[in-house]
């Protein structure tokens, strides 16, 4: 018999090693193994809550245990589970020693479930509470929000205290779900009228295609026109970013980083399926999983290459979205693992990769071509400060602001002078993933 914590305990040792997202690294460890739903989901609720606060777990088991962090890789991850159990889950203190206990005993040996069943009760024991409020401020709001130390400073520095603590806050809180309408299969009003006799009750949005979900009996991504491509769950500023490209029909474009491919087929949708969208991606894995999503939603314009977004040759394209690899810093709410990945040395890689693309994409822009930059990040490193970057060969453009705030016009002494006619979206302040938006046009 294998215990949902045994799992959880693997799945969390395959995202720290592969850096693959919850989603992705539950889908490795349990696919093929595992066919009841419930277990599933279970695993999914323990992985996606210790990753959201692994920063204060930690804080709780190297208190107790000083050789913590020396220790191998699952039986870490086992007690991350127990110290989640008893502190965060509502389990009786005992039952969580005991499951994981008896789990290290049988995967281990005697005197590693001994070592397990002493730090677990030294853990019931910490009150973790009382100790963090002796700590320096930035150390003790990170440990309460469940945030890295240096994305702390960062957003007080952008944003002042108390709209830093908002924003940890809402980090913390459910994503929500937004549906956007496949107009290369259904209406609007008929996909509407669906999900309500579905039980899902929707809003709109300020994108006419896209509604909030408000309530659901069952999530849209389990239901038949899901399926069949008539509509996906994609976030609300993600959406966006397509609406300010505004591809037409019979243009071409180049999505430099496109898989996973929702904004591709959105602007196919938009595009009525003419012209094309060169929809580029440096790992064959995620493009074939993209051209199965193309055919699945209709998209007959899109064309799939293998390539590397900073070097591809194209030339003479109408638009370009570059949407590169980012610090996700915006999509914490979604993927909480991500939060304790970037250290300086990969965030200053991300950004020169940015810059590439950026590059990139003026060199296959015709004359007077526009490309859109955007990011799911917060940081003005990576966004305002790339569009100054940028400003050297393109011309910034206005944004309309449809949802979301202006731009940041100062961070560390450094001055952004088109901070208004960018747009950002915040999850505390706009309910949706957040984003930065620009527009730059080739003259």
């Amino acid at each position: 018999m294998i215990y949902t914590q045994e799992l959880v305990a693997e799945v969390l040792k395959v995202i720290e090693e592969t850096k693959l997202s919850e989603k992705e690294a539950i889908k490795r460890c349990l696919s093929g193994k595992i066919s009841d739903h419930a277990i599933w989901s279970s695993v999914h609720a323990y992985v996606f809550e210790i990753e959201k606060r692994l920063n204060l777990i930690d804080f709780i088991l190297r208190n107790c245990f000083k050789g913590f962090d020396g220790q191998n890789a699952i039986f870490k991850n086992l007690l991350r589970v127990g110290v989640y159990e008893m502190h965060f889950k509502g389990v009786h203190p005992a039952l969580a020693t005991d499951s994981i206990v008896r789990i290290v005993k049988q995967r281990f040996n005697l005197k590693m479930a001994s070592l397990a069943n002493a730090v677990l009760r030294r853990a019931e024991k910490f009150d973790y509470e009382k100790r963090i409020k002796k700590l320096g401020k930035v150390r003790r709001l990170a440990l309460e929000y469940w945030h890295p130390e240096w994305f702390v400073r960062y957003v007080i520095d952008m944003l002042g205290e108390d709209e830093a603590v908002r924003l940890m806050k809402a980090n913390n809180e459910k994503q929500s779900v937004y549906v956007r309408v496949n107009e290369l299969k259904a209406n609007v009003e008929s996909v509407r009228r669906y999900l309500e006799n579905n039980g899902i009750e929707v809003e709109e949005t300020p994108l006419p295609e896209v509604f909030k979900v408000v309530k659901y009996e069952k999530h849209p991504s389990v239901l038949d026109w899901h399926g069949e491509g008539k509509y996906v769950v994609q976030d609300l500023a993600s959406c966006y970013v397509s609406h300010v490209l505004d591809p037409k029909p019979d243009e071409i474009v180049l999505d430099l980083a496109s898989a996973p491919g929702l904004k591709a087929s959105h602007m196919a949708s938009m595009m009525e399926n003419r012209g094309v969208i060169i929809a580029v991606d440096n790992s064959a894995e995620r493009l074939e999983r993209m051209k199965a999503k193309m055919k699945q939603l209709g998209v007959k314009n899109v064309v799939c290459r293998l390539a590397d977004g900073c070097k591809i040759k194209v030339g003479n394209v109408d638009k370009v979205l570059v949407d590169p690899p980012c610090s996700s810093t915006g999509s914490f709410r979604s993927y909480p693992c991500v939060k304790w990945r970037f250290d300086r040395k990969l965030y200053l890689k991300t950004i020169d990769v940015q810059r590439r693309m950026i590059r990139n994409a003026f060199r296959n822009l015709k004359s007077g071509g526009v490309m859109v930059y955007s990011t799911c990040s917060i940081t003005f490193d990576e966004n305002e400060e790339n569009v100054m970057f940028a400003s050297e060969f393109f011309k910034v453009e206005e944004v309309k602001r449809v949802i979301g705030v202006r731009g940041i016009r100062e961070f560390r002494g450094k001055v952004f002078p088109f901070w208004d006619k960018v747009v950002r979206t915040f999850p505390h302040l706009h309910d949706c993933t957040g984003f930065f938006i620009s527009k730059l046009k080739k003259v």
